[in-house]
């Protein structure tokens, strides 16, 4: 669970510390977050995200969406190294007719000068490999409720073959021999998919989205950096 919980006021500016409980690794387990409201979202939050070293060179960023129970896309995180950047959006309608509203009347998205920041700088630059899964509803999720697209993205069931598109068997593939894989806590993890609005009634659930939205894209990300090029390999 995070090693404290920020207040409403501070929560775009503090970070959060996690402790990664799916995979047994000797390391730094470790995981920071940085959560941010979408209107608030800046370039140095990106720049935290991936890190020291050149901005230039190429990255492996993962990625993973909480739905609300509506169907929408109120939180996204993307995690590169032991770093998690959440992004909480401000609306997720879904688009009809070209139009952000759905009700017919011409409009933007809400904070599209922000929105447009994310595409250019993080998910379709080209320099970064988007890592994910269960891609494809993720993608159109991204696309039908905040208009926001993907380039250079990878479906980690798909490229690894899994199996009926077993989650499971997919990281199997990249970490059994590696380390012990905690099965019961990465099951928990994927079946979590709802995200709890900060309604003040109970926390507790609030924290458990928070934890696992943080785990299930520092994993994904994990993939792609511990055997990048094979996977990208796979992918072409």
């Amino acid at each position: 669970m995070p090693s404290h919980k920020p207040s409403k006021k501070s929560e775009a500016a503090q970070p959060a510390m996690f402790y990664q409980t799916l995979i047994e690794k000797p390391d730094n387990n470790n995981i920071e977050a940085r959560i941010v409201l979408e209107k608030e979202l800046k370039t140095v939050d990106i720049q935290w995200l991936l890190g020291p070293g050149d901005v230039d060179s190429p990255r492996s960023v993962g990625i993973s969406p909480s739905y609300s129970k509506s169907g929408g896309l109120p939180v996204l995180a993307l995690a590169h190294d032991t770093r998690v950047l959440v992004i909480k959006f401000h609306g997720t309608k879904a688009y009809r007719d070209g139009n952000a509203s759905g009700n017919g009347t011409p409009s933007q998205p809400p904070n599209l000068g922000r929105r447009n920041q994310l595409e250019n700088e993080l998910l379709c630059n080209p320099l970064y490999t988007l890592y994910a899964f269960d891609l494809a509803p993720l993608a159109l999720s991204l696309r039908l409720h905040l208009h926001l697209h993907l380039t250079d993205a990878i479906d980690i069931q798909s490229v690894l073959k899994a199996p009926d598109r077993s989650i499971m068997n997919a990281i199997r593939v990249v970490i059994a021999d590696s380390f012990e894989i905690l099965w019961s806590n990465i099951t928990n993890a994927f079946e979590r998919m709802l995200y709890e609005p900060n309604n003040g009634k109970d926390s507790n659930h609030r924290a458990l989205s928070d934890l696992v939205l943080v785990q299930r894209a520092w994993l994904s990300g994990y993939i792609g950096q511990c055997d990048f090029g094979i996977i990208k390999d796979k992918a072409q």
